[in-house]
């Protein structure tokens, strides 16, 4: 070494860029192995402080530092294995596990800041330099692979032990708040805290287990941990409603410590900065090792997306055996037969999840279901067996991630189907009954009755939210696009009557003929038309017209256009031999321009009725089936119990 150039390091272009400028993606990444590098020096105290004006990351430690010689022949020796250099793989102050192996941590400064200071101490001796990422790929080009840092002025350092490295022109974007870091830091290591005389700052806030920021979010947690261990665990989940200590996992290759929880929804596992905690992460000597065992394991089942564990797996990094981890530090190498052992008891470890998650959950929204006093009398109303499978799937249902008016909808359709299967066994028993049965026999029936009331009170309800819906749509040039793709499909918005339509290939068939007719329209004509249908419902053989909101026609006009269509349908229903009426019906935006008076429109009306033809308005048609199905509700005012227990599940009452 001499007094030109008191700093070297030695690397290739080629070792810069896939070790140091390229392998790492962001800045807690990067801190997350300066930390490491201050726990292997024995430090008490790591402090990270963000200048946000100045773009610029400091971080200390009161670690054990380093000399000038040290510095060199230590942290710029690139690839430098401390393990089997020093004391073995255990620090000489602390005892502790060295984190560090590969030696190339101190490359991953590189990859976020263009100028890397460090200033250090030991034992009286005080050294400072300067790394510069363009003056590193310069002199390498020069002097074929050799870099002299820039020794720097050692006046700043106030203190007498320890590192201070200031990253200076960051390339990646700085984290917007402390928090944020201390929570990815806290979520990076397993041994913060006094217990393991390790305490790490953020801008002058301590990072705590706590900072993790998933604890809470967690609804079921077995641990693998000791009696001790697994109190802590528990201590920490305070709204977890199940905690089972299954104790340390024993494998033929080592021991598996540490949790898997699941949270209450899948939406849970998502923090407010946006990072998915649907995983399992790999901790190994008290760091991060494997961000996401999950992705190493084929499960894509529901209950998956509801897991996060941490899992400690000292035994995949024994000093005496290869080291199995990928350049980064984040990723275990696949193919090693520790890790696929490690693989393989997490899979049945899971299996064993899946099972008791699907029963605790099941036992708890049963038990939510059954808060409804109305459920839980009609739970008493059914007969063993189907009473068990209801409690089950209520459980189930009442575990979904949807709102609750979605659970209340599905709930009433699970007691509609109960209630159907109690019909069908009712007229099983009619075989066997006797004539002296008189009371059961009513009974039935009163129970068929109430089942097809409390049906049909669904389907009105659900009709009128619909309507509800359409009315609120306030624009009626898009109320027009809504129903001229969804009104021929639901001919009930026209005459309640008209419940379901039959014979679709004749419609199709007759559709060719209309066709044929609309070749035959003027330009006017074909430009006020939006749509014209035909179906076979109840009998009757209707057409169903609609015209653009805002064009404006009359009585005359209007026949004449709709008579094309009916004289077509007349010849092919002629020619088919099928009878049954003709009725059209004209959904238009406007008065007709002849309904200038209250006689003019009455006239109007006699004509298209002697032509089975019926005229309604955009807003007219859902005022009158708003009128027909709302008369429907007032009218039942007699509740059964089946549409109590319907009623009861629902929050907003149409009624």
């Amino acid at each position: 070494m001499t007094s030109e150039a008191p700093f070297r390091m030695t690397l290739s272009l080629n070792v810069l860029n896939h070790l140091g400028l390229n392998l790492y993606s962001n800045i807690p990444s990067v801190l997350s192995e300066v930390v490491a590098n201050s726990y292997d020096a024995d430090a008490e105290i790591v402090r990270i402080d963000i200048d946000r004006a100045a773009g610029s990351v400091v971080v200390f430690d009161n670690g054990v530092g380093m000399t000038a010689e040290e510095l060199n022949e230590r942290f710029l020796n690139v690839g430098y294995q401390r393990r089997l250099a020093e004391n073995g793989g255990t620090t000489l102050g602390l005892g502790r596990k060295v984190m560090g192996r590969k030696g190339i941590g101190k490359l991953s400064l590189l990859s976020i800041a263009d100028v890397v200071e460090v200033y250090t101490a030991k034992d009286g001796q005080k050294s400072a330099f300067r790394m510069d990422v363009n003056d590193i790929r310069r002199e390498i080009e020069e002097r074929g692979g050799t870099y002299h840092p820039a020794p720097i002025d050692t006046e700043s350092i106030d203190f007498e032990r320890g590192t201070r490295i200031v990253l200076h022109q960051l390339k990646k974007g700085l984290v917007n708040t402390a928090s944020a870091l201390r929570k990815r830091l806290a979520r990076r290591f397993s041994v913060l805290g006094s217990e393991y005389k390790f305490t790490l700052f953020v801008d002058g806030e301590e990072v705590t287990i706590e900072d993790r920021d998933y604890f809470h979010r967690l609804q079921f947690v077995w641990t693998y941990e000791t009696d001790d261990q697994s109190a802590q665990i528990a201590a920490r989940c305070t709204k977890a409603e199940s905690i089972k200590a299954v104790g340390p996992g024993d494998l033929s290759v080592g021991k598996v410590t540490g949790w898997i929880g699941t949270a209450a929804n899948a939406g849970r596992l998502r923090d407010d900065d946006g990072d998915n905690l649907n995983k399992i992460f790999l901790m190994v000597r008290g760091k991060l090792a494997h961000e996401d065992l999950l992705e190493e394991i084929s499960d894509t089942s529901m209950y998956s997306t509801y897991l996060i564990g941490e899992i400690h797996a000292d035994f995949l990094d024994l000093d005496e055996q290869e080291d199995i981890a990928t350049s980064s530090r984040q990723r275990i190498v696949e193919e090693d037969p520790r890790f696929r052992a490690l693989l393989s008891w997490l899979k049945d470890q899971l299996k064993v999840v899946k099972n008791s998650w699907s029963d605790l959950r099941n036992e708890r929204g049963t038990r939510e279901a059954l808060q409804n006093p109305l459920i839980e009398s009609w739970f008493e109303t059914l007969q063993e067996a189907p009473q068990k499978k209801a409690k089950k799937l209520f459980g189930k249902v009442n575990e979904m991630p949807i709102d609750a008016s979605e659970k209340a909808q599905v709930f009433s359709f699970l007691v509609l189907a109960f209630e159907t299967l109690r019909y069908r066994e009712n007229l099983s028993v009619l075989d066997n009954i006797e004539a002296s049965d008189i009371t059961l026999l009513l009974s039935i029936f009163q129970n068929v009755e109430d089942l097809e009331a409390a049906l049909y009170h669904q389907i009105v309800r659900q009709r009128l939210s619909v309507i509800q819906a359409l009315e609120s749509q306030m624009d009626f040039n898009a109320l027009e696009k809504v129903l001229q793709k969804h009104l021929f499909e639901n001919l009930w918005l026209l005459d309640p009557s008209w419940e379901r339509a039959t014979d679709r290939h004749m419609e199709e068939r007759v559709g060719k003929s209309f066709a044929a007719v609309e070749e035959k329209l003027t330009e006017e004509e074909k430009s006020s038309r939006i749509d014209i249908r035909y179906k076979r419902v109840t009998g009757s053989n209707v057409i169903v017209e609609l015209k653009r909101y805002d064009v404006v026609v009359d009585t005359s006009k209007l026949i004449q256009q709709v008579d094309k269509y009916r004289n077509a349908l007349f010849k092919y229903l002629e020619d088919s031999n099928i009878s049954g009426p003709v009725e059209a019906v004209c959904v238009v935006g406007k008065d007709l321009s002849d309904w200038g008076s209250a006689r003019s429109k009455q006239e109007s009306v006699e004509a298209f009725k002697a032509k089975g033809i019926r005229v309604v308005k955009y807003d007219e048609l859902l005022k009158d089936a708003q009128s027909a199905y709302g008369e429907y509700l007032e009218r039942s005012s007699e509740v059964g119990r089946i549409r109590a227990i319907l009623d009861s599940l629902t929050d907003d009452s149409l009624e």
